[in-house]
């Protein structure tokens, strides 16, 4: 798998946009492997960049988790590296380069992709559709904006786009499929920095799996999802039981901006009266020992709000416990495999802040300590101004990464790590 310089035609009309891209396709390679079968790749640097390759939410062994600096060198721009290993969850996953000082540029240039996991047995359904969103900060030529790592993108929202696109094509797309059938839909959001709120009309949607782990299947409340950069969710679409019925997704963007039309055409799907589908789990724990979990606060601090003079070092715009990533030489902490751990996210900025947990999945907490969300995340929203707790066990010996999901904020120090011993 080679990371190289493509054009990709992003708009409609105009000059195709230069890409970073795998394969010279954007998103990368759709890999598509059966749990418990053998990922092997040959990773090839074809950019000006140093590369490597981070398994977004899929629990590897720390060797490969694929943070520049922190569990790995990266790939010299011409080298290449041979990458093995075995999946040990079903799930909706993607890859991306994960150097923190310019994993920002590196995505919204384009270089990342899906890594599907089939579950031993996969649901039956009539289409099985994987879907990147993505918002491209793009200029008058087409052309990706440059001037990364500016102040106003670190230390601010982050880099948002202008234009957005669903697996890197003009929205909305459109699907066809047999009246009364059932479609799922794997989504990611790959933006840089934006959020992206979805709505569903005239589609029977259940949430079947959130960031590639099983969730016990629930209807989006008021018939929307929201989704951070980074975020994938897995739903279950199930149609009118008519022929030339439209359903639609919408970005709930402005007046609304339409994503994905699904059309009912032909004859009924074989599945139209098939049962709910539930997801087998990964072998994630059932419960969570709060009474005796390592406790760890972190303080999210730093950004610049309006008005404020520019700083002199964007590496260290963002702080966790007063120390900026860049200066992370010690753990936040450290401890043995299979233990209980609690986080709180304190967050003292202005701004929403988005946490990846790397090599782990976690549980939402309940505010009273009483109990968690029936989901598992590795992505978590901070409301500015909010604490929130996470729960989970440690796994996997070696030092992992916590990450801002809003990349211009990780090149600005917006990380953290934890030992595993």
């Amino acid at each position: 798998m080679r990371a190289q310089e493509a054009p990709w035609q992003l708009k409609p009309s105009g000059d195709a946009t230069k890409l970073w891209c795998f394969e010279e396709t954007s998103p990368g390679p759709l890999l598509r492997i059966r749990k418990g079968q053998e990922l092997a790749i040959k990773l090839e640097n074809g950019i000006s960049q140093p590369i490597t390759l981070h398994w977004h939410g899929l629990r590897v062994p720390n060797r490969f988790d694929g943070v520049g600096g922190l569990t790995e060198e990266p790939l010299a721009p011409g080298a290449d590296r041979e990458i093995r290993f075995t999946p040990r969850d079903a799930g909706t996953y993607w890859y991306r380069s994960m150097v923190p000082a310019t994993a920002a540029e590196q995505t919204e240039r384009g270089l990342y992709g899906v890594l599907v996991v089939d579950e031993e047995e996969p649901p039956a359904v009539d289409a099985d559709l994987a879907i990147v969103l993505d918002d491209w900060a793009l200029g008058d030529d087409n052309q990706i904006r440059p001037g990364f790592g500016t102040v106003e993108d670190v230390g601010s929202v982050g880099r948002l786009g202008n234009w957005l696109t669903v697996n890197s094509q003009a929205a909305p797309e459109t699907f066809a499929i047999a009246p009364g059938g059932r479609i799922r839909l794997r989504l990611l959001n790959a933006s840089n920095a934006r959020p992206i709120s979805l709505r569903f009309e005239k589609l029977a949607v259940e949430v079947i799996a959130l960031d590639g782990q099983p969730a016990e299947p629930f209807p989006p409340a008021r018939d929307t999802l929201a989704l951070l950069p980074g975020n994938r969710a897995d739903l279950i679409l199930r149609c009118a039981t008519e022929a030339g019925v439209s359903g639609n997704i919408v970005a709930v963007l402005g007046p609304g901006l339409p994503l994905l039309t699904i059309k009912t055409e032909g004859a009924p799907s074989p599945n139209v009266k098939a049962g709910d589908i539930k997801l087998p789990g990964n072998s994630l724990p059932e419960a969570i020992d709060l009474a005796s979990a390592l406790r760890a606060d972190l303080v999210l601090e730093g950004g610049v709000a309006a008005g404020q003079p520019s700083p002199s070092d964007v590496s260290r715009i963002w702080r966790i416990n007063g120390v900026a990533f860049t200066d992370a030489r010690k753990p936040l902490f450290s401890t043995g495999e299979g233990k209980p751990v609690v986080l709180s996210f304190v967050n003292k900025t202005e701004f929403l802040q988005a946490l990846h947990l790397h090599g782990h999945a976690a549980r939402l907490l309940h505010a009273l300590d009483d109990g968690w969300e029936p989901y598992w995340q590795d992505t978590i929203a901070v409301p500015a101004g909010r604490t929130v707790r996470i729960a989970f066990i440690t796994e996997g010996a070696g030092k992992w990464m916590i990450s801002s999901a809003i990349l211009d904020r990780l090149g600005g120090g917006m990380a953290t790590w934890f030992e595993v011993t």
